[in-house]
């Protein structure tokens, strides 16, 4: 296999164009509307997101790359040391790349089905590293974020002379493989079964229940739940950022993303929710996106399991959806509710005065 040459790769900083050169069968659909959003979040800071392309012309680009720039505040992306698992190796990151994805999915190096996938994945990573490397000066830190085992054994031949920062974490997922809610329930263990069911009787007798909502018109009323939960890790932003990024899923993604939130018996449209998630659907792959909430309203009511796991795998289930990823959060909890888990590595090397090698 013919590695792609450098004539063959281009950078460009206008997703549009990109976009439509690549065509949804590189880029699925919304993993598209996801790039534009970002693109669009990440200029209005003054930040310009990179886009390595590897082919032009007929039959059209063999592989796309994102690389996009970093910094405080951290309402875009999450902070590295969201991404690393905590990692002590983050203290002091402040501005640097994330190449593949913005660290809430696991990376992407999209390769058309029509294209030797190696060599050109190799080009793609080989041009996005140097990318990085040239601005290393001005740059605290790279990140490959959440990478499945092939992109990993791509990256690390790029780093490996850079002592990298390697951490594991997993991403629980639910097969869809049921007819039906109760074919879920069919499928568990007796003792997961009644687990199940008592949840959902806690959830029910705490008066709460779950409303789909508009998050075009509720986005300031979801924000200071998703800053909760984002506090609790010791990074967040202002609720203003969080209201601008939910904003910017419901004007991008529009019916792609469906928001679910948790209220009590009150009327929706007199009352605060107190907990809330994002499912985005891209055909038969569903994603759990975020969740926010109110403690202590929610403390002892399985609302996280019924919002995050039970409500979203029943519409999975109706509207013919293959797999539900839930995520890299409470993993022994969801394979305790028949998750499974996919191997992730994220790849970071401290640049500039943080390499103190």
């Amino acid at each position: 296999m013919s590695q792609p040459d450098d004539s063959q790769v281009t950078v460009s900083t206008d997703l549009f164009t990109v976009l439509r050169d690549v065509g949804p069968a590189l880029v699925g659909q919304v993993d598209q509307l996801e790039m534009m959003r970002v693109d669009r979040a990440l200029a209005a800071m003054g930040h310009v997101a990179r886009y390595v392309v590897v082919g032009a012309g007929k039959p059209g680009p063999k592989g796309l790359l994102p690389v996009y720039p970093v910094g405080q505040p951290y309402a875009v992306a999450p902070h590295p040391r969201l991404v690393l698992e905590g990692s002590e190796a983050t203290r002091g990151w402040r501005t640097g790349s994330y190449l593949g994805s913005l660290g809430r999915a696991p990376a992407m190096a999209a390769v058309s089905p029509a294209a030797e996938s190696g060599p050109v994945r190799a080009a793609l990573l080989k041009a996005g590293w140097k990318l990085v490397t040239e601005q290393s000066e001005r740059l605290d830190f790279a990140c490959f974020p959440l990478l499945d085992d092939e992109l990993l054994a791509a990256v690390l031949p790029l780093v490996a002379a850079d002592d990298p920062v390697l951490v594991e974490s997993n991403e629980a997922f639910v097969p869809v493989a049921f007819d039906s809610f109760a074919g879920y329930l069919a499928a568990q263990s007796s003792s997961r079964r009644e687990m199940i069911r008592k949840e959902q009787r806690r959830f029910r007798a705490a008066g709460l229940r779950i409303v789909e909502v508009d998050l075009s018109a509720c986005h300031g009323r979801l924000a200071p739940l998703l800053r909760n939960v984002e506090l609790k890790y010791g990074v967040a932003g202002t609720v203003a950022d969080y209201e601008n990024y939910l904003a910017s899923i419901a004007r991008t993604l529009g019916d792609q993303a469906t928001c679910l939130a948790v209220f009590g018996d009150d009327d929706p449209d007199l009352s605060d929710p107190v907990a809330f998630t994002i499912v985005w659907r891209q055909d038969k792959m569903w994603r759990v996106r975020c969740w926010g909430c109110d403690y202590e309203r929610t403390a002892g009511t399985y609302s996280y399991f019924n919002l995050v796991v039970y409500e979203p795998l029943r519409l999975a289930i109706e509207a013919g959806a293959q797999r539900l990823i839930l995520g890299r959060g409470s993993l022994e909890a969801k394979l305790a509710r028949g998750a499974e888990l996919l191997r992730l590595t994220s790849v970071a090397v401290p640049l500039g005065t943080m390499n103190t090698r």
